[in-house]
C-alpha cells in the first residue's frame, strides 16, 4: 500500500510542475508593406562586406558606401537556415543584379548568419556577385516587422530549428519609402525576376518625371 501512496504523489508532483509553466505569449508578426516609410533607416558602413569570393578568388565589392545614398535600394532578407528555398533567390538576384545596377539601383542581401565557410562555399558554388550586409542583431529585420522573438520562424516551419528573418524582398526608393514588398510565407518558391524589374523600370521612370518635372 504505501508504493501505491508514492506513485500517486509522483505522478501529483508532476502534475503540479506542469502547471506551474510560464505561458508563452505569442505576437504576430506586423510586417511594413509598400507604402510604409523607414524615416529611422540606416546601414552600418562596417557590416557591408569589403570582399567577397568567387571561384576560390577575392573580388573587391562594387558597392561603396557612399554609393547607397540618395538611391533606390533592394533589400533580401535570407539566411542559410533557408537551404535551398534561399539559395534559389540568392541566385534568381544574382542573374539581375547587373540589369539593376545599370539602372541606378543597389541591391543589398541582408543576413544574420555569422558567415564563415558556409557562406563562401554557397557564393563559390553558386558563382554569386552579390553584397552581403551584416545584420546579426537582427535590427533591420526587426523594423521591417519580418523578425520577432515573440513570434519565431521555427515556430512556423518545419525544418526550421532556428529564429531568423523571414525571406523577404522589399526595394525601398531614394526617400526610403517601402515602394515593393514580397514576404514568401507560404514558401510558393522565389519571384519571377521580371516582377522584380518591372518595380525597378517602374520606380527609375518615376523618378526620371519627377527630375524633369
Amino acid at each position: 500500500m504505501a508504493l501505491y501512496d508514492t506513485i500517486i504523489d509522483f505522478e501529483l508532483a508532476e502534475i503540479v510542475a506542469e502547471l506551474e509553466l510560464p505561458l508563452r505569449i505569442v505576437k504576430p508578426l506586423k510586417s511594413l508593406k509598400s507604402g510604409d516609410g523607414l524615416y529611422d533607416f540606416n546601414l552600418q558602413k562596417d557590416n557591408i562586406n569589403k570582399q567577397r569570393f568567387v571561384k576560390s578568388a577575392a573580388v573587391n565589392s562594387s558597392v561603396l558606401f557612399k554609393q547607397l545614398a540618395g538611391k533606390p535600394l533592394i533589400l533580401f532578407f535570407y539566411s542559410a537556415a533557408w537551404q535551398e528555398r534561399g539559395v534559389q533567390y540568392l541566385t534568381q538576384l544574382n542573374s539581375i543584379n547587373c540589369e539593376i545596377a545599370k539602372l541606378g539601383v543597389n541591391l543589398l542581401v541582408v543576413s544574420p548568419d555569422e558567415g564563415g565557410q558556409l557562406l563562401e562555399q554557397t557564393i563559390w558554388d553558386n558563382s554569386l556577385y552579390l553584397n552581403f550586409y551584416s545584420d546579426q542583431e537582427n535590427i533591420l529585420a526587426r523594423k521591417f516587422g519580418i523578425y520577432s522573438d515573440e513570434d519565431p520562424a521555427w515556430d512556423k516551419y518545419s525544418g526550421i530549428d532556428v529564429n531568423v528573418p523571414l525571406l523577404s524582398v522589399y526595394m525601398l526608393n531614394a526617400d526610403n519609402q517601402i515602394i515593393f514588398d514580397h514576404i514568401d510565407r507560404d514558401l510558393e518558391g522565389p519571384l519571377p525576376s521580371s516582377v522584380i524589374l518591372d518595380a525597378v523600370n517602374s520606380e527609375v521612370s518615376l523618378s526620371q518625371k519627377r527630375k524633369s518635372a
